[in-house]
């Protein structure tokens, strides 16, 4: 959308977002069919950075297109004669895209993944696209915790101090709120990481997700025609993140030690922005797509091997074996 000085982007993931409307632009807002064109003229008419202030006050997914950025690191250090095992133990507390691609892919790299969902929420993907999320979480044992009750806190914790990697999606006050910190979980053992998958940073408590963070980052496709952006691919945040963090992980597992991988979407976006302005464009000959004089191959999906786990389908059989 064109604000009154620059381009910007709101998501509306959650239909709670709605009612947050009136606070942003003033005016109510249902989710009928005209929406957009109830927002539109209020946001073209409001600066850019006070609409992300109070977006960001709100817990709204908005973003100025290419103001973005966030950390892609890993802080820590190297452990010599480090014995991380040949199949490291991931617990996969993350949901939605960006975590559990992560996990999937240290899981293709040979390490053994545990997912772990809270009973009250668990992973919102399971209400999606069946078959993407299988890719994501196929052959990850699946255990289902009530986070809020003490015995469930205890084997969540049992779980973490297990683990030779953590991986999470989770904003750092939702760690607080269960009085989990990540120096006490790195603390269990010589050799662990902990991968924390967020929109902006473990520091940040901005909600984000894939399309906005991406187009804030400046990760987007400028129309010759026009001279307006376009989202340059669907929530390409969220695929590059877990690539990075993925790689990230891999690197401080080798090298040994304690580690904390600070993996932000808009890290990951703002990594692959073009430097240039205007980038290289591709071009269409006969039907077919060339890059600089090269032919871009079409993509190939892949698909699952198996279904993922049903919901808590391993809960009693891991507890058991972290029993012994």
């Amino acid at each position: 959308m064109c604000a009154r000085d620059g381009w910007v982007t709101l998501s509306l993931a959650r239909q709670d977002d709605l009612e947050l409307m009136p606070a942003l632009l003033g005016i109510e807002v249902t989710g009928s069919c005209d929406m957009w064109e109830r927002i539109l003229p209020e946001v073209a008419v409001r600066f850019a950075d006070e609409l992300d202030e109070r977006a960001a006050l709100l817990g709204l997914g908005f973003s100025v297109v290419g103001a973005g950025t966030g950390p892609m690191t890993a802080s820590g250090h190297p452990r010599t004669r480090a014995h991380m095992p040949l199949a490291p133990l991931v617990v996969d507390l993350s949901a939605l895209w960006a975590g559990p691609l992560c996990a999937h892919l240290l899981q293709l790299a040979g390490a053994q993944v545990i997912k772990v969902e809270d009973t009250s929420r668990p992973d919102g993907a399971r209400r999606g696209n069946r078959e993407f999320f299988d890719l994501l979480n196929q052959d990850k044992l699946s255990v289902a915790l009530d986070f809020r009750a003490p015995q469930g806190r205890r084997q969540l914790i049992k779980l973490l101090d297990a683990a030779d990697v953590v991986v999470t999606s989770s904003r750092a006050r939702a760690f607080d709120q269960l009085d989990i910190t990540v120096e006490e979980v790195l603390a269990t053992s010589r050799d662990k990481v902990w991968t924390a998958i967020t929109a902006y940073g473990w520091s940040s408590n901005r909600v984000g997700y894939g399309d906005d963070v991406a187009a804030g980052a400046g990760l987007v496709a400028w129309d010759l025609n026009d001279g307006e952006p376009r989202f340059a691919g669907d929530a390409l945040a969220d695929p590059l993140c877990g690539v990075e963090a993925a790689l990230l992980t891999l690197d401080c597992v080798d090298r040994g030690g304690r580690w904390f991988v600070d993996a932000s979407l808009a890290g990951a976006a703002a990594k692959v922005r073009p430097q240039e302005s205007p980038a290289a464009t591709a071009e269409m000959h006969e039907g077919r797509w060339f890059f600089e004089g090269q032919p871009i191959e079409e993509p190939k999906a892949r698909t699952p091997r198996s279904a993922a786990r049903p919901l808590g389908s391993d809960t009693e059989k891991v507890l058991q074996r972290l029993a012994r």
